[in-house]
């Protein structure tokens, strides 16, 4: 099983219960932390085309919690 170090805030629950990343699916989630751990793992190896492949798929999942994240954090404040 894959396991992102990440901050608990980052996360939500879906309607099944799961533990998902703001923004994604539970399967772009686990892909996420999937790339997370195996990108880590990879750091001084050599970059190949599959690592860029996963690096920039990695970059897209990303970018859109991010995007989410920062719209969550914003809806949270104006509800205070």
């Amino acid at each position: 099983m894959c396991i992102m170090a990440c901050d608990d805030d980052s996360y939500v629950l879906d309607a099944d219960g799961n533990r998902i990343l703001i923004g994604l699916t539970l399967d772009e989630t686990r892909e996420f932390e999937c790339l997370d751990e195996l990108i880590s793992n990879l750091s001084s190896a050599p970059t190949d085309d599959s690592r860029s492949q996963n690096e920039r798929r990695w970059l897209v999942l990303y970018d859109k919690h991010e995007a989410a994240l920062r719209i969550y954090y914003q809806l949270r404040t104006q509800k205070r």
